[in-house]
C-alpha cells in the first residue's frame, strides 16, 4: 500500500505569500470636533480656561414714576472652566522588527497612533456631552435613563419637543445670532454713543436673526435608521423624501430634517445592562453574564457588619474607552461580626477586551442605591484581577446611570443623540497633535540604536459653553 504523502509534511518546503497591499481597517466617523469652536490657549496661563458670560438683566416690572429716578437694577456674571488634561500613548519597535516586517512598520505605527488620538479627542468630547445637565429623556415624559421604554424611538413629535425646548431656552441655530440686542436705526438714533455702540456691537456679534440656519443632531447609524423607517412610529421624513429627494432616499442621507442637520456617527455610546437585573446577590456569586464573582468577607477591612450594601459595576470596551455596559445597584449584607468587614470582586474569567470599575456605597450605615451615594471604589480593573472594598469609598466620582429598574429589561440599548445651537461648546487646546519618533541618534540607554519609540501627545479640553444651547436626548430604537 502506497503512503499517502499530505500537506502537513511538506510544509516546510512550502513559499510563503504575503500580499503586498495591506487589510484596511474598519473605518470610523469621529464628527465631534467639527461641533466645538476651537479656542487656542497660550503659553503660561496655565491649564484651566476661564470663559465669562454677563447674564441678562431682570426687566422693569413698572413704569417710572414722574421727576423719580428708578432703584438701580443688578446683573450677574457666570464663569465657567476647562481644565485641560494631558494625553500620550508610546508605541516601541525594535531594529530587528522594523528590518524584517515587509510593510513599512513605522508608517503604520505612526498612523496607528494618530488613529488613537482621534478617538481619545472625540471621545472625552462626548463625556463632556455626556455630562451635560439638558437632557431630555425619550418622550420626555419620564426624567431618568432608567424608566426609558422601547416605545421611546425618534419620531417627529420628540423631535418637536427637543427643537421647542431649544428655541424657548435661546439657543440660536448654528449661524444665527448669539444673544444680545438687534434694534432698527431708530433706536440707535435715540440711544447714546456708548449704548449705540453696544447695540451695534450685539447685533453684529453672532450672525444674522434672519440667517440662522438649522440645529445639528449627531447621532448613530441605529437612531439614523429609525428616522428614514417608513413605518407607522415614523414615516414622514421617509415620505417626503420619495417625492422631494429620492437620492436622500437611495442615498440614505437624511440631510436637512425638521431644522435640524443630522449628521451619523459610528463612534457615540449604546448603553446596556451589564449583568441582571435582580437587585439581591448571594455572597461567593456573579450577578449575571459579564459580572464579577462578589463576596462578602469576614474582616480584611472597616466596613460595618450585618449592613446591606449597595454596589454597581461597569465596563468600557478598550477599543472605545465609553463606559457603555452599566449594571443596575446590587446589593449583598455584610458579614455579621465586628465592624471589620470587607467585600471582594473576582475579576477572574471575564473579557480581556474590557477594563472595569466598581462603584460602592458611600454611606456606612448602607445607602438607598442611588447613583449620587455610590462613588468609585477601583478604576481600570483587568480581567483576572481581584479587588478589595475596604472602606466606604469617599471619592467624587459618582456611578452612572443604569438603563433599567430592579426586574425591568426593557429596552435592551440606550442612544444618546446631541442637539447642538450656536456656540454651543468649545475645544480649548493647550498643545496641538503632535507625533513623535525617537531612535534616529545612539543614547546612553539605547546606544546600538535597537529601539524607536514613537509617540504621540496632545493637551485639551472640552466643554459646554452654554449648558441651555445643547441638549441630550436618550432613546430606544428599533436597531
Amino acid at each position: 500500500m502506497a503512503n499517502e504523502i499530505l500537506s502537513s509534511t511538506t510544509m516546510s518546503d512550502q513559499e510563503k505569500f504575503l500580499a503586498m497591499k495591506l487589510i484596511q481597517r474598519s473605518a470610523l466617523k469621529l464628527v465631534c470636533t467639527s461641533v466645538c469652536d476651537r479656542v487656542q490657549q497660550p503659553d503660561g496661563t496655565g491649564t484651566t480656561a476661564y470663559f465669562i458670560r454677563y447674564e441678562r438683566m431682570n426687566v422693569p416690572q413698572n413704569p417710572a414714576t414722574e421727576g423719580v429716578t428708578p432703584a438701580n437694577s443688578s446683573f450677574s456674571l457666570t464663569q465657567v472652566t476647562a481644565t485641560m488634561a494631558q494625553w500620550i500613548d508610546v508605541i516601541t519597535i525594535t531594529d530587528q522588527a522594523q528590518v524584517t516586517t515587509k510593510h513599512p512598520l513605522v508608517q503604520q505605527c505612526l498612523e496607528l497612533l494618530a488613529d488613537n488620538a482621534q478617538r481619545v479627542i472625540d471621545r472625552e468630547i462626548q463625556i463632556v456631552w455626556l455630562a451635560g445637565t439638558n437632557v431630555q429623556y425619550g418622550d420626555a415624559s419620564v426624567s431618568a435613563r432608567k424608566d426609558i421604554t422601547s416605545s421611546m424611538k425618534i419620531s417627529d413629535t420628540i423631535i418637536h419637543k427637543a427643537r421647542i425646548t431649544l428655541i424657548d431656552q435661546g439657543a440660536p441655530p448654528r449661524g444665527g445670532p448669539s444673544g444680545g440686542i438687534i434694534l432698527g436705526e431708530g433706536g440707535n438714533a435715540l440711544a447714546g454713543s456708548e449704548m449705540r455702540q453696544g447695540v451695534e456691537t450685539a447685533g453684529k456679534g453672532g450672525g444674522s436673526i434672519n440667517q440662522g440656519q438649522a440645529y445639528v443632531a449627531i447621532v448613530g447609524p441605529q437612531v439614523s435608521g429609525d428616522v428614514q423607517a417608513a413605518s407607522a412610529n415614523f414615516g414622514t421624513w421617509a415620505s417626503v423624501a420619495t417625492y422631494a429627494n429620492q437620492k436622500a432616499v437611495y442615498n440614505s442621507e437624511i440631510g436637512t430634517w425638521l431644522n435640524i442637520r443630522w449628521v451619523e456617527t459610528n463612534f457615540i455610546p449604546k448603553f446596556t445592562l451589564l449583568g441582571n437585573t435582580t437587585a439581591a446577590v448571594a455572597t461567593a456569586n456573579a450577578f449575571g453574564t459579564g459580572t464579577p464573582v462578589v463576596t462578602a468577607v469576614n474582616g480584611g477591612g472597616a466596613l460595618t457588619s450585618a449592613t446591606t450594601f449597595y454596589f454597581k459595576v461597569s465596563r468600557r470596551a478598550k477599543l472605545r474607552g465609553f463606559e457603555e455596559d452599566i449594571s443596575i445597584p446590587h446589593t449583598m449584607q455584610s458579614a455579621a461580626s465586628g465592624n471589620n468587614e470587607s467585600f471582594s470582586f473576582d475579576f477572574t474569567g471575564l473579557s480581556s477586551l474590557y477594563t472595569y470599575r466598581v462603584y460602592f456605597d458611600t454611606v456606612s450605615t448602607g445607602g438607598t442605591g442611588t447613583d449620587a451615594t455610590l462613588g468609585l471604589a477601583y478604576d481600570n480593573i483587568e480581567a483576572g484581577d481581584i479587588v478589595t472594598v475596604t472602606t466606604n469609598p469617599s471619592t467624587a466620582t459618582t456611578a452612572p446611570a443604569n438603563i433599567h429598574g430592579t426586574g425591568s429589561s426593557d429596552p435592551s440599548t440606550i442612544h444618546p443623540v446631541y442637539l447642538h445651537g450656536n456656540e454651543s461648546c468649545n475645544f480649548v487646546g493647550l498643545r496641538n497633535l503632535e507625533l513623535h519618533v525617537t531612535g534616529n541618534t545612539p543614547t546612553d540607554s539605547d546606544p546600538a540604536m535597537q529601539r524607536k519609540k514613537m509617540a504621540y501627545k496632545v493637551w485639551f479640553a472640552a466643554m459646554i459653553r452654554d449648558q441651555l444651547r445643547m441638549l441630550r436626548l436618550e432613546l430606544a430604537s428599533n436597531y
